[in-house]
């Protein structure tokens, strides 16, 4: 008796284990946070919001700005979730993109309207080198719905001359191609522009350069990030005239829109009356609320936790070479219009 009840003893210990390493398991599995996943947060509230109800509480807005981290695939996954529940709750929709420049819009048209394959989208449209991966499925639920996409962006080559000949460079755009950029820019908001300058500083773009040199660098870079700010503002204006009640979905990097400031600023001073609301990432390893900084909160009406993209680099010297490259290349490149 006492051997039966010593093996029954000993499968139960056996049993608990398994147990316990299977429950071990699951809590591993279910705490791994994968680059696709987000958690949206009401920076009001501090709480977490789920879909549903930030897609009710967007539902009298007028312009949505949907900050995204360029390369971070949840961003885009958050942008094409919440366009699909949007789309579902009102039709009458517009998206704007900061991934597409103003003088493209004609072949975007044809490409939404079947005229173009997706390659001659990409080549004439100039589509970024992450099209396919991260733009590709918004552009085909607009084309699958007939939802309006507009190029909001300022070409890339005006962008450059902006940086390279400051604000002047406007008086000197061909009178055919003026329509394809603002045509004027605000240096006065002084909170934007600090934001920008210590952007520039901790990125070291002013290394070699006199403290003189590097704040006229300075202005006309920021000169260049405005031109992009206020081109996409009058682009979404202009999207709201020509399709009247509907709602604008605006997809920019977050600098753009974050603390409402950048094109979202330009849009309240000169139609204070519009609706905006803004949604901006932030990484964390946790998506838990508790990893948010305080001042983090500004950034927008919602956050989306996502996870820390892995380090680019762990050596200085191939990450001082990769700098090198790209500011050797970037000095090849020309200013022609």
């Amino acid at each position: 008796m006492s051997t039966i009840k010593s093996t029954i003893a000993k499968l139960f210990a056996i049993l608990f284990i398994f147990q316990f390493i299977a429950s071990c398991a699951n809590k591993i599995h279910s705490e791994y946070i994968s680059l696709y996943e987000y958690q949206i947060v009401d920076s009001a509230k501090k709480k977490d919001i789920s879909k549903i109800d930030i897609v009710k509480d967007l539902q009298t807005t007028d312009v949505i700005f949907i900050g995204e981290f360029h390369s971070h695939q949840a961003s885009h996954k958050l942008q094409l979730d919440l366009i699909q529940m949007l789309y579902q709750q009102n039709p009458s929709l517009v998206i704007s993109m900061e991934q597409f420049s103003r003088d493209a819009q004609p072949t975007l048209d044809g490409y939404l309207a079947g005229k173009y394959g997706e390659e001659t989208l990409i080549e004439d449209a100039n589509a970024w080198d992450n099209y396919k991966g991260s733009y590709r499925p918004i552009m085909e639920f607009a084309k699958e719905n007939h939802i309006p996409v507009i190029a909001a962006n300022a070409p890339a080559m005006f962008v450059r001359c902006m940086g390279r000949r400051g604000s002047d460079f406007l008086a000197s755009i061909p009178e055919e191609k003026k329509s394809w950029s603002a045509r004027k820019i605000d240096l006065t908001n002084k909170k934007y522009q600090e934001k920008f300058f210590s952007f520039l500083e901790s990125s070291g773009t002013s290394h070699g350069q006199s403290k003189k040199e590097a704040s006229k660098r300075q202005i006309k870079t920021y000169s260049a990030q405005l031109l992009r700010d206020t081109t996409m503002a009058e682009s979404i204006l202009s999207a709201l005239d020509k399709y009247p009640n509907h709602q604008v979905i605006h997809l920019n990097g977050a600098f753009h829109s974050d603390n409402h400031l950048g094109t979202v600023a330009v849009i309240e001073t000169e139609r204070p009356s519009i609706a905006i609301k803004v949604i901006s990432p932030v990484s964390s390893n946790s998506l838990e609320i508790k990893s948010i900084e305080l001042n983090e909160y500004q950034q927008g009406e919602y956050l989306y936790l996502i996870k820390e993209l892995p380090p680019r680099f762990l050596d200085d010297d191939k990450e001082m070479k990769s700098i090198s490259k790209l500011i050797r290349s970037r000095l090849k490149e020309k200013c022609e219009l």
